[in-house]
């Protein structure tokens, strides 16, 4: 994704950073410079994201003076927090399990996803230290958490009925778009995975389990 390619390594550095905060500044900080490039792919962030500007076209965008609080709310939002306050205020640092296990899942590499949660189990049940707090099963609808990890790779629903059959709660929701959806809420307006033809699915699984 265009978005991968912008930030780079730079998503992926969780170990470099004491706290969660730390980390989100530092992206934040880079989606400055991109605005200041006229990168697209910040701007198409920002309507997605930021609360004043949603749905406003990259080229409107493009001529307002945004700063860097434009930046900390967009990011903010991204990651399932209220505002930048609210990301100042946490104290939390990551769950480098948690984290390895969302790559993995979204780069559909279910075998080492499976070795991972075989020696660690609980991973099935914890949530993100991220704002909107989603668990393992809610990043399979790729949809409300942060865009990057919004991918739908072929086996996901594979991966969806592995992960409940390791005891993923499917009702299990997280507050987000103003109210608390499950993860068949969420693949239900979810375009990544039924462009990829396995949202039916996938639907499916969560459906038969419910």
């Amino acid at each position: 994704m265009e978005i991968t390619n912008f930030y780079g390594n730079l998503l992926y550095q969780t170990d470099s950073y004491p706290l969660i905060r730390d980390h989100l500044d530092k992206i934040a900080n880079r989606m400055l410079e991109g605005m200041l490039e006229n990168q697209d792919v910040v701007f198409l962030e920002i309507n997605n994201y930021h609360p004043d500007y949603l749905g406003q076209s990259i080229e409107k965008l493009k001529k307002l003076n945004l700063t860097i609080d434009d930046c900390r709310t967009t990011i903010a939002n991204e990651y399932g927090f209220k505002n930048w306050n609210e990301v100042e205020k946490s104290k939390d640092s990551y769950d480098q399990n948690f984290e390895k296990a969302i790559n993995l899942l979204i780069n559909g590499d279910l075998k080492e996803l499976k070795r991972l949660i075989t020696s660690d189990p609980d991973l099935v049940t914890k949530t993100s230290k991220y704002g909107h707090k989603a668990t393992l099963l809610i990043y399979t609808a790729s949809n409300g958490v942060e865009m990057w990890r919004q991918k739908a790779p072929k086996n996901l629903p594979e991966i969806t009925q592995f992960l409940i059959d390791q005891g993923a709660d499917i009702h299990t929701t997280i507050f987000i778009y103003g109210g608390y959806f499950n993860t068949a809420d969420l693949l239900a307006t979810s375009a990544h995975p039924f462009e990829a033809g396995i949202g039916a699915e996938m639907m499916k699984i969560l459906k038969s389990e419910s």
